[in-house]
């Protein structure tokens, strides 16, 4: 590649074409690296999340300004259900669960755990009178939310509401529902207008707490809460918007 003299040395047009040949080989490799640190600090991309509707208009939505905000190239396409997610269709890339999960194929990050608070209006109290324990509300008029997954109990209108004594122990009380609802709101919307008694998850009734709409019940029994997770596969090259995802979400809600 060099040509050498008593008094100089020269490069072959070989050595210029090695020289150039790994100059650009060097440009090609500081152009990705500048772009891996752009996918890396600015991830970008579509996500597909699937979240309960309870937690996802309630909790998830609201945030979604603020996570734009941090990561404005990746858009979240996010599915509102109740219904399970199948992961072997590929079709989402995360998401939350509530309950204890038995695919142990998937990465599961715990969240805060998914409050339930036993509740009726003002109206629907004034007419019924209040339950002073769990026991009580067999006589009351229980309004009852299930998923179809777990729906067990149509046909009798039975539903097992458990609560935890201030000694640690446990109390199952089955109520005789006066109506099965697969959605929480939809239940709420009931309860407001004084139809009955619901156990309803804390992210939906909390305002309508604060404000007088709704009134707890039995608050020294202590309702056990649901655990609620955030899965994805497993995946030893994750994409940096799933990442990005995964970051912002156990920040929010871990």
């Amino acid at each position: 590649m060099l040509m050498r003299t008593t008094r100089k040395i020269s490069i072959t047009d070989y050595g210029v074409y090695y020289y150039k040949t790994c100059r650009s080989i060097f440009d090609l490799l500081h152009e990705s690296a500048e772009v891996a640190s752009n996918v890396i600090h600015n991830p970008e991309g579509v996500l597909n999340i699937s979240m309960p509707r309870s937690f996802g208009i309630f909790g998830f939505l609201p945030t979604l300004e603020k996570f734009y905000r941090i990561h404005p190239k990746i858009r979240v396409d996010v599915s509102i259900s109740d219904s399970l997610v199948d992961f072997s269709e590929n079709r989402f890339d995360a998401a939350v669960r509530l309950g204890v999960l038995s695919d142990s194929s998937l990465v599961a990050r715990p969240l805060r755990p998914y409050k339930l608070v036993l509740c009726a209006s003002p109206a629907y109290l004034a007419r019924k009178g209040r339950p002073a324990t769990p026991k009580d509300l067999i006589v009351h008029d229980c309004i009852a939310t299930y998923f179809d997954e777990y729906r067990t109990a149509w046909n009798t209108l039975q539903n097992t509401w458990e609560f935890l004594c201030a000694d640690g122990e446990f109390i199952k009380v089955s109520v005789p529902a006066r109506m099965q609802v697969n959605d929480a709101q939809g239940v709420c919307i009931m309860v407001l207008s004084g139809q009955g008694i619901a156990l309803l998850p804390e992210i939906i009734v909390s305002a309508h707490l604060t404000e007088g709409r709704l009134i707890e019940l039995l608050p020294d029994y202590q309702i056990p809460s649901r655990p609620m997770s955030l899965v994805y596969r497993k995946n030893s090259l994750m994409p940096f918007k799933l990442k990005a995802f995964i970051g912002f979400l156990m920040d929010e809600f871990s």
